[in-house]
């Protein structure tokens, strides 16, 4: 079943001029607005803290999944414990005494976030112990300063007796590139203008520290030549929890004076100094790196990371150094391809529109999904996607196309009043004109409630009357039935001579659909009764009709041609309900139901059991029951006769031939007239003579349709 365009908004297969402009309009600025060039701003364009918050998130997500700091690293903190003793800032002479400690204890690289730039007491001392030490480095700035001969670089050397004696020098690879929202998130291992003439190339302190770990002998040119690109994402690690400084009373720890949050150790400057290490200390420390920084509030730059609402700066250091050391800076797809992206976002929401509005959402839902998978898998692979640009394009793209969809069809499912007047009441057409999304006009699958009347006998009457006569009798009753099948939200799916074929939970969702079309039933045979007490005495027969329920998944929808539409269902389980008002015949019952349908109604209805029966064109066996009355409402006949009914028929599905026998003779004389009764009061008599075959399972095969 395949839906109609005339009923279905525009013509599916061509969304029509407006989706194609609009896409092509839309693709073309957002182009613009994502390139870094047009906006103004770093990559990636208007969207960069969008991007940025994304960004974060996917660190604080992968979680577990980060890799821990490296070991070898080390900050050793200029925390408040120091200030105390020491005052702030600290004098320099305390800093070559413990460069002599660290290289009693084998620290392999020192890095100072500590800027030496103007002279003070303790110069020399620190510039002798920097020369014993050896692997040292030590900061350099650089600013941009506007003068008339333009813009220019500043740069601030450290004092005279350490550019004397050291020789290696950073820069802060990470200040300059604080983002908006104040978060570092990339750093530079390179930047032009030097101490010197003679190295035009300058290497973050980072890179310094990662060379010379590495024990490479190699120039700063050489380095910036085999590492291109000098401007690293951060590859964040998994904090832990440290205790950077402790109280102790001669060698024993009494408490953890500060606790700190971060992928890397952190010890006190002052238990440096003092001794106070502990064994664990002094053995991360031996081979290690350390960079010295000041913690003390005030004293110190702090900026967030995804994971802490602040760190010092010095902790960035390490981080940089971490990522040269494993070669595993995040990386970032070229430009390009984030542009081919945004492209690819625009032009799948719009052949998102050349299917089912239904089919579209299912499909944008699992485009987001596989996008979200793809970009967090590759974050996992050290891969920064960026995701916002893409994401809002297609976001932009999709809304945008699918309101106008709405606009366009909204005009058209104003026809739905002609075309459901014919098939349910005229209180629900109202609803589905006031609310056409209630209702899909295309074929869909749907679990409802298929019900069949017919006339019994109606061939027998047809044949003894007179052709108005007929059909005056026809409409009589039809009329009256239909209108009861209404009444309970049944829609009218079609008359078939005698015959009424009807369903519910379409057009409109009805969640109570079993239990309505099984009232509707027991309605019907109450009207029945009732249009038989003024019969005309023309018909040669006292109707009665025979009904058929099934609940299950079937497709409903229009069919038919452009000239005749049908809101019909169709499946496997339309064709059980068929068979099911056929069953009647056998049991002589007035009303059977499936057992799918008796589940959903249960509190609702009084129902008897009837056996297992195995229809035609199926090959498992179902269980099928018959509704006597609404629940709370059984006449008093049944309210006595329903239990011995219910025992007999367990005794006669125990295969105790005997004991059903005699109950269902007991049924008999409460129900004399009862049809099921009579049929198992038959079969009960035959079998305690003549038992079936052992084979026989209890299923009843309906040969007859």
């Amino acid at each position: 079943m395949r839906e109609n365009p005339r009923y279905n908004g525009a013509d599916l297969k061509h969304p029509g001029r407006f989706a194609k402009y609009f896409s092509i309009f839309f693709g073309l600025l957002f182009l613009l607005f994502t390139h870094p060039r047009f906006v103004g701003v770093d990559s990636p364009g208007m969207f960069a803290n969008f991007q940025n918050s994304w960004q974060d998130f996917m660190f604080k997500r992968s979680g577990a999944a980060l890799k821990p700091g490296d070991s070898r690293l080390t900050m050793v903190a200029m925390d408040v414990e120091t200030g105390k003793k020491y005052g702030f800032p600290l004098p320099r002479k305390v800093f070559a005494p413990m460069l002599d400690k660290f290289k009693e204890m084998g620290v392999r690289v020192v890095i100072f976030d500590v800027m030496f730039f103007e002279p003070r007491e303790g110069d020399a001392e620190l510039a002798a112990a920097t020369a014993r030490f050896g692997k040292v480095v030590h900061l350099f700035a650089q600013d941009l300063q506007e003068t008339s001969h333009g813009v220019v670089t500043a740069t601030s050397l450290p004092v005279p007796a350490l550019l004397k004696v050291s020789k290696y020098f950073g820069h802060p690879n990470i200040e300059d590139l604080i983002d908006n929202d104040g978060h570092i998130r990339r750093y530079s291992l390179f930047r032009q203008g030097a101490p010197d003439p003679f190295h035009p190339t300058m290497s973050a302190v980072s890179l310094e520290a990662a060379t010379l770990a590495a024990d490479q002998d190699k120039t700063i040119e050489q380095i910036h030549t085999e590492s291109g690109d000098d401007i690293h994402s951060l590859n964040f690690r998994l904090p832990k929890t440290w205790a950077a400084h402790e109280k102790r009373d001669g060698g024993k720890k009494i408490a953890n004076l500060d606790i700190v949050v971060s992928p890397y150790r952190r010890i006190s400057l002052l238990d440096v100094l003092t001794g106070s290490l502990t064994a664990e200390q002094r053995e991360a420390l031996k081979g290690g790196i350390v960079i010295v920084g000041s913690t003390a509030l005030g004293y110190y730059d702090h900026y967030p990371t995804p994971f802490v609402e602040q760190a010092p700066g010095a902790e960035f250091h390490l981080n940089a150094i971490d990522n040269a050391l494993h070669n595993d800076a995040m990386r970032s797809p070229p430009r390009a391809l984030t542009l081919l992206f945004v492209v690819l976002a625009v032009f799948l929401a719009y052949l998102f529109q050349t299917v089912s509005a239904g089919v579209g959402a299912g499909m944008a839902g699992l485009c987001i999904i596989a996008w979200i998978a793809f970009a967090a898998a590759r974050f996992r692979y050290g891969f920064i996607v960026e995701f916002i640009p893409p994401t809002f394009a297609f976001a932009g793209a999709y809304g945008v196309l699918v309101m106008h969809r709405v606009m366009e069809e909204s005009r058209e499912r104003a026809k739905t009043k002609n075309l459901f007047g014919q098939f349910v009441s005229p209180a629900v057409v109202e609803k589905l004109i006031s609310d056409p999304n209630q209702v899909k006009l295309g074929g869909e699958k749907r679990e409802m409630t298929v019900f069949f009347l017919d006339i019994a006998h109606f061939t027998n009457i047809s044949e003894k009357m007179d052709p108005e006569a007929l059909i005056l009798f026809l409409n009589k009753y039809l009329s009256r039935l239909s209108h009861l099948i209404h009444l309970r939200r049944g829609t009218i799916d079609k008359y078939i001579g005698d015959c009424i074929m009807a369903f519910w939970n379409a057009p409109l969702e009805n969640p109570d659909h079993r239990v309505d079309a099984i009232l509707a039933a027991l309605d019907c045979q109450d009207a029945v009764a009732d249009l038989n007490k003024t019969l005309d005495p023309s018909v040669p027969e006292t109707p009665a009709v025979r009904i058929g329920i099934n609940s299950g998944v079937v497709t409903v929808g229009l069919t038919g041609s452009e000239m005749k539409l049908q809101y019909t269902v169709i499946g496997d389980e339309v064709n059980l309900a068929s068979r099911l008002e056929g069953a009647n015949k056998f049991f002589g019952s007035r009303i059977v139901i499936s057992e799918a349908t008796y589940s959903g109604a249960r509190d609702k209805v009084v129902v008897r059991t009837l056996g297992w029966v195995r229809v035609i064109g199926k090959e498992t066996a179902i269980r099928i029951f018959e509704p006597i009355g609404r629940a709370g409402a059984l006449g008093a006949d049944w309210k006595g006769a329903l239990p011995v009914y219910e025992s007999a028929i367990a005794e006669f599905e125990a295969k105790n031939w005997v004991a059903a026998l005699a109950s269902f003779q007991k049924f008999a004389q409460l129900m004399p007239d009862d049809g099921p009764g009579q049929l198992y009061l038959r079969l009960s008599r035959e079998y305690s003579v003549l038992p079936p075959d052992d084979a026989w399972k209890g299923v009843f095969n309906l040969r007859d349709k």
